[in-house]
């Protein structure tokens, strides 16, 4: 077998999928805003990087699965933060499947709202990876007893809704990432922001091809730009990570459903 060169080694592969998989969300007057029950500190530290203290990048594939992915993600973060003795990889599929389960849609790849996935891992958890493995084939299937009651073992206890650049900041800030979706226009999935991982507002004229969902897990104001995990895989951006302006995320019209969620502590 031919072993690849250092530059064939880094060009990575241009991303195509059908279906990203963030579905909006509906209104909820219900809903807790961060801003109402977090006071936003007078300063803030100019540079935050999750990066160091997260799980393993993973990879959805072709399932429009990218919310389960993201809040996966986040509850992994909070089992590493909290120091647990083991880490145990969650199963996205379980997520995605139950998400379907509130919204309706478990016979079809159809996405899912962040807040249904929020409210799976309220009310159910999640069970791990290994005993509700992310096998595609399977995403219309109902997991197993056993995993419904090894899921009680790792729920969250509270989230709330972000509004503006400054809750965003102030919540990453005190060590907690966030989720949101955003709208996908064609130069997302140009080789150039593959190779790099620096996306930027699209321009007049785009394409847009669906919605994502996605992890926040830093910021840095010296560039206007917070970072983001991706579900692509590490051969992808960043080793799997990108960034993206802040302006970005203050147009409704570009992204929304900013949530932060916790593991031991209500918000």
């Amino acid at each position: 077998m031919a072993i690849p060169t250092p530059q064939q080694q880094a060009t990575p592969a241009v991303r195509k999928l059908s279906r990203y998989g963030w579905v909006p969300d509906l209104p909820d007057f219900r809903d807790k805003m961060y801003g109402a029950v977090r006071p936003i500190p007078a300063s803030l530290p100019g540079f935050v990087d999750l990066r160091p203290h997260l799980s393993p990048i993973e990879d959805q594939g072709q399932l429009g699965s990218c919310t389960a992915n993201a809040l996966v993600g986040a509850l992994e973060y909070l089992e590493l933060k909290d120091k647990v003795q083991r880490f145990v990889n969650l199963s996205r599929l379980f997520v995605y499947y139950n998400e379907r389960v509130i919204e309706g849609s478990v016979n079809s790849d159809s996405g899912a709202m962040l807040r249904d996935g929020i409210k799976t891992l309220a009310k159910q958890g999640v069970c791990s990876e290994t005993n509700w493995p992310y096998s595609i084939a399977n995403f219309t299937k109902k997991p197993p007893k056993g995993c419904y009651q090894e899921a009680l073992n790792y729920q969250i206890l509270s989230y709330a809704r972000l509004n503006t650049i400054d809750e965003m900041r102030a919540t990453l800030a005190e060590g907690f990432p966030f989720v949101f979706g955003f709208a996908v226009y064609e130069s997302f999935e140009s080789p150039q922001v593959a190779k790099t991982g620096v996306v930027n507002l699209p321009e007049k004229g785009e394409k847009q091809l669906g919605g994502h969902a996605v992890l926040a897990v830093g910021y840095d104001d010296a560039n206007k730009r917070f970072t983001i995990r991706n579900s692509w895989g590490t051969g992808w951006g960043m080793k799997g990570y990108f960034t993206i302006p802040y302006a970005y995320l203050q147009d409704r019209n570009l992204a929304d459903d900013f949530w932060t969620i916790r593991r031991g502590e209500q918000l």
